[in-house]
C-alpha cells in the first residue's frame, strides 16, 4: 500500500478544502477568537545552535540544530533559523509514525527545507530515502546539519531553487512519495514559485500518487488565502485537524495532484 493509498483511507477525518476565501474566513475566525492567547515558543532564532526536544509519544528525540541568524537579515531570507511549525510537523510526523504511518518504505523530498529540521526527523523515524532542499544560500548549514543528524537510511542536502527547479538529478532520481514543506509562504509573490515546484516534484512519478504534506503558520489572512487559492488550480486539498492547541495558530494540509 502507497502512502497515497494509506491518506486516502483517512479522507472522513480530514476537511476537503474547494474554496480559498471560506478556508481562511474559518481559520482566521478561530484564530482571533483565541483572544490573543500567546502561542507557545518552541525555539530560539537568537541562537547559532538549538536543541529541540521532539515529543512523539514513543517515538520522542532530541535533535541538536544549526543556525545562522545572519542569513534572515537579508533580503527575501527566512531559512536561516528555525520556526515553530517544522516543531509542529515533526512531532505530528512522530506520533503518527507509532500508531498508523510507515515511513520505512518512503521516498521523501522537502522543500524549503531551512536548517532541515523536519526532513532530518523524518529519517531519524526511518523514513527509506530523504531529499531536503533549499536555496544556495542555504547548504552550508543545512549539509552540516544532514551531516550531524545521519542515522540508518539515505538523507542528503541538494539545492532546489523553486524558480528553476534543481540541476541535481539524483533530487528526482527515485519516484517520490511524499513532498514536504513547512512554513514557506511569508509573502504573496513567493506562491507561484512554491506551487510550481510543488508540481514539478509530484509530476516526476508517472503515476502521479505523490502527496504533500504542508504546515502553515496562520500570520496573514492574505497571503494565506493567496497560497490556498493557487494550490487549488493544481490540486485537491485536505486540511487535517490535529488537536486545538495546533489547530488555533498552524494548519496542516494534505494535497495531491488533480
Amino acid at each position: 500500500m502507497t502512502f497515497f493509498d494509506i491518506i486516502g483511507k483517512e479522507l472522513a477525518s480530514y476537511v476537503e478544502v474547494t474554496d480559498a476565501e471560506e478556508e481562511v474566513c474559518e481559520l482566521y475566525s478561530v484564530y482571533y477568537s483565541s483572544g490573543g492567547k500567546a502561542r507557545e515558543n518552541r525555539v530560539d532564532p537568537s541562537q547559532s545552535e538549538v536543541e529541540i526536544e521532539i515529543h512523539g509519544g514513543r517515538r520522542s528525540f532530541t535533535l541538536t540544530i544549526l543556525q545562522n541568524p545572519h542569513i534572515n537579515g537579508e533580503l527575501g531570507q527566512t531559512g536561516g533559523v528555525l520556526w515553530n511549525s517544522s516543531v509542529v510537523l515533526s512531532e505530528y510526523f512522530a506520533r503518527r509514525s507509532v500508531s498508523d504511518w510507515d515511513l520505512s518504505t518512503l521516498n521523501i523530498v522537502e522543500l524549503g527545507s531551512g536548517c532541515g529540521l523536519v526532513g532530518i526527523a523524518l529519517h531519524r523515524l526511518g523514513a527509506r530515502r530523504v531529499v531536503v532542499t533549499d536555496q544556495h544560500r542555504m547548504m552550508k548549514v543545512l549539509t552540516k546539519n544532514v551531516e550531524r543528524g545521519k542515522s540508518k537510511g539515505e538523507i542528503f542536502a541538494a539545492e532546489y531553487d523553486w524558480d528553476k527547479g534543481s540541476e541535481d538529478q539524483s533530487v528526482l532520481r527515485e519516484a517520490v512519495d511524499l513532498v514536504v514543506v513547512s512554513d514557506c509562504i511569508y509573502h504573496e509573490e513567493v506562491v507561484p514559485m512554491l506551487v510550481g515546484a510543488m508540481k514539478e516534484v509530484c509530476q516526476s512519478r508517472a503515476d502521479g500518487k505523490v502527496v504533500g504534506i504542508i504546515v502553515q503558520e496562520l500570520r496573514s489572512d492574505l497571503v494565506h488565502q493567496a497560497f490556498v487559492d493557487k494550490l487549488l488550480e493544481s490540486f485537491v486539498v485536505y486540511r487535517i485537524p490535529v488537536d486545538p492547541g495546533v489547530d488555533s495558530f498552524y494548519t496542516l494540509y494534505a494535497v495531491w495532484l488533480i
